[in-house]
């Protein structure tokens, strides 16, 4: 059960003791203050989780609380109370940061209404903290929120293939957070003190990640640096390599890349004297590797060697349960950000969200959020403003269709523009993903990626 804690700071004793029964329940502990010194160390001392400050205390303002409070408990609500209605003090008080500003004189079921609105909001960050404890890998990459059985199982896993060194393939759709429990493999493992390099293998062009995997000697190459470069996989020596987009590696370098996990050790571009290293691989991919298996781009035998742990990251739409908890860590994520009060979702929005497929998974679950903190005016997310952003997310994902007006004779060279249009609009529709974009455009990737050099995209 929740237990709230709120202080409660006025000057006149009687007004403390009436406040204190108003309030008094079994799931609140009430702390009293008569003057800011009191409240201060209260504060500091106690954490509560709701103030009720009068505006007038003795000689004191109590609204020279609020920067106090800002910078020692910033997650704490303040509701001030004054005897004096004034709009004035009333926009002071919210521009420092209270929560509600009401006159003592008002109907207590009024102040009810407010502090239970406010504890409210109060709960629902706590239930956001105690699955993060609960539910969750804390880690330096940061909280993996989940309530679904099915991502319980991946935590496990997770926990599972972190107390060793094997190699771990992590499959899911683009959005899952595949690289959210990459970082969580690597934090809570024996290599958490040293370096996590991560490398998307389909947003490097051919010719500069075998330089970029492997590093190069001085003198390897036209242009290559006198003093020669260090590769990611020299960088991550004690660490962790994190392979994303593993099915974008080039088949020649495949090769390369199993020799490394086979022997521990790699020949710098250029180089002639191996160079042995101490790294765990993980990698991840959101195509299907066996059937690349079988139109022979990608070896087999590599996907033998990294397929040594594995982990499938369902879909969100196949884990519903997580949908409120991961919004509204993202509510609570984005209050912070951009200094808003956003207390949640109306239980209308919230079945919005759980009957939405979201086929951009929790990366458009947060993107969509993020959109409706920069344009909402309200303190709750209603149904209407999340359903045309909603609407508007599902629409941008499956229009595959790029319409072009050019007028001729206007433009140098129509030719180039239109196929400058059609690729910009594949690589933003496939979210800089080259396998991907290749495919809707129905070109080689190798064809690709001159377009992108050629128009200066990558």
């Amino acid at each position: 059960m929740l237990r709230y804690r709120i202080l409660i700071v006025d000057d006149e004793q009687i007004v403390r003791n009436s406040l204190r029964r108003l309030l008094q329940h079994h799931e609140r502990e009430i702390l009293l203050a008569a003057n800011l010194s009191e409240a201060k160390q209260k504060i500091i001392e106690t954490m509560p989780d709701l103030l009720i400050v009068d505006y007038k205390l003795g000689d004191e303002n109590g609204i020279d609380l609020l920067p106090f409070v800002r910078e020692h408990h910033p997650e704490a609500i303040v509701i001030v109370l004054t005897a004096y209605g004034n709009i004035a003090l009333a926009v002071e008080a919210i521009k420092k940061g209270a929560y509600d500003f009401l006159q003592k004189e008002s109907d207590p079921a009024i102040l009810r209404h407010v502090i239970d609105r406010a504890l409210e909001r109060v709960r629902l960050r706590k239930e956001v903290e105690m699955l993060q404890l609960s539910h969750t890998g804390h880690h330096a990459g940061g909280p993996i929120v989940f309530k679904s059985k099915a991502m319980k199982r991946v935590m496990e896993l997770a926990n599972e293939y972190a107390q060793s060194d094997c190699t771990v393939l992590l499959e899911g759709e683009t959005g899952t957070g595949k690289s959210m429990v990459a970082e969580y493999i690597h934090y809570t493992s024996r290599r958490k003190e040293n370096p996590l390099i991560t490398i998307n293998c389909g947003a490097i062009p051919r010719e500069l990640i075998e330089s970029e995997l492997f590093g190069y000697e001085a003198g390897a190459f036209t242009g290559a640096h006198s003093q020669g470069k260090v590769g990611l996989i020299e960088q991550a020596d004690g660490g962790t390599l994190f392979l994303d987009e593993i099915s974008d590696l080039a088949v020649e370098l495949q090769s390369k890349l199993l020799f490394v996990l086979e022997k521990g050790e790699f020949l710098r571009v250029g180089g002639v004297t191996p160079k042995k290293v101490d790294v765990r691989f993980l990698a991840a991919t959101n195509a299907n590797l066996h059937a690349l298996l079988q139109e022979r781009k990608f070896r087999q035998d590599l996907y033998y060697r990294l397929n040594v742990g594995y982990i499938h990251i369902p879909p969100l739409r196949d884990r519903k349960e997580d949908i409120l908890p991961l919004a509204h860590m993202f509510v609570q994520y984005f209050n912070k950000k951009f200094h808003k009060a956003i207390e949640g979702f109306t239980p209308e929005a919230e079945a919005e969200l759980l009957n939405y497929t979201w086929p951009g998974n929790i990366r458009e679950l947060r993107n969509i959020i993020e959109r409706v903190f920069l344009i909402s005016k309200t303190s709750i997310i209603g149904k209407e403003e999340l359903h045309l952003l909603v609407n508007a997310s599902a629409s941008s994902l499956n229009d595959h269709v790029c319409r072009l007006e050019i007028e001729l004779g206007q433009c140098d060279n129509a030719l180039t523009y239109a196929t400058r249009r059609i690729v910009e609009h594949a690589w933003e529709l496939a979210q800089h993903n080259q396998s991907t974009a290749a495919k809707l455009l129905g070109i080689p990737r190798t064809t690709l990626q001159n377009y992108l050099q050629k128009f200066r995209l990558i």
